[in-house]
């Protein structure tokens, strides 16, 4: 049996999907089932595969560590581009809300996550709704990402700032072809 909060956030998110709670339901599952496979399986180039089963927008040559979680709700809402590479436990989410009682303060929201070629996020780090990682950036080992990050910049902290600015090189050219 499940609680009135899970009803509730059910009714809400197959609302939001204009989708029949039941199918909802099932298609949840089948996300859930092919992140926890993504999550510790050992071939790197079968979890980036698990993942865009799930619905992930995945490009090509990207890395994705073990135990990253992205949205399991809002999968679709995830873009990663080429040469990205995300490390260990990494969290990325493309929505949020408040707790039932905090609905009318805390909506729930959901806004695309971008993450844009050659990005390379380490570790532990944490990227909310919203955010855009531009091209070539770093983001530092746990790090919690809130806002933007420049193209060719190095972001860390919670919440993670400019820290510095990289020159572009002749490898970024080079993966361009």
């Amino acid at each position: 049996m499940i609680s009135e909060t899970e009803k509730l956030a059910l009714r809400e998110i197959s609302g939001i999907e204009h989708q029949n709670p039941l199918l909802y339901g099932l298609r949840f599952l089948k996300n859930w089932l092919l992140e926890r496979l993504a999550s510790n399986f050992p071939i790197p180039s079968w979890r980036v595969r698990f993942h865009k089963m799930r619905g992930i927008n995945i490009g090509k040559n990207v890395y994705i560590g073990y135990d990253v979680i992205f949205d399991r709700i809002h999968p679709e809402c995830i873009t990663i581009s080429d040469y990205a590479e995300i490390g260990d436990r990494c969290i990325i989410s493309a929505h949020q809300r408040g707790n039932t009682l905090l609905r009318d303060q805390y909506p729930r929201t959901v806004k695309p996550v971008k993450i844009e070629r050659g990005v390379n996020i380490f570790p532990g780090s944490i990227i909310i709704q919203g955010v855009v990682i531009g091209e070539m950036a770093v983001v530092g080992t746990g790090s919690v990402v809130l806002w933007d990050v420049p193209p060719h910049s190095v972001v860390a902290g919670n919440p993670a700032k400019v820290i510095k600015k990289l020159e572009p090189t002749e490898a970024d050219e080079r993966i361009r072809i």
